[in-house]
C-alpha cells in the first residue's frame, strides 16, 4: 500500500510540475506574438535588411561608376588616340564641375 501512495505522490508531483512548465512554456510564446512585439520584431528585422540592403547598393554604385569611368577613359582614347591635352580622370573645367 505504501507502494502506491508513493508512486501516486510521484506522479502527482510531476505531472504538476509538468503542467506548470507547460503553462510558463505557453505563456512565453504567446507573448512573444502580442501587437507591441510582433511590430518590435519587425522594425528590428526591416532595419536589418535595410542596413544589408544599402550597403548592397552602395557597393552597385561604386562599381558602376567604376566601370562608367572605365569606358569613359576608352573612349576619349578612341577619340583622341594622341592623349594631347587632359587625362581622362582630370576634372572638366569647361562645365563648372571639379
Amino acid at each position: 500500500m505504501l507502494k502506491r501512495i508513493r508512486w501516486l505522490m510521484m506522479g502527482m508531483g510531476l505531472g504538476a510540475s509538468a503542467s506548470v512548465w507547460a503553462q510558463r512554456r505557453v505563456k512565453l510564446w504567446l507573448r512573444t506574438y502580442t501587437p507591441p512585439e510582433v511590430a518590435a520584431r519587425a522594425a528590428r528585422r526591416s532595419t536589418e535588411l535595410a542596413g544589408r540592403k544599402a550597403g548592397d547598393v552602395r557597393s552597385a554604385l561604386a562599381e558602376g561608376r567604376d566601370a562608367m569611368r572605365q569606358r569613359e577613359a576608352e573612349l576619349r582614347r578612341q577619340i583622341d588616340p594622341g592623349g594631347g591635352g587632359r587625362s581622362a580622370d582630370a576634372p572638366r573645367r569647361d562645365r563648372g564641375e571639379g
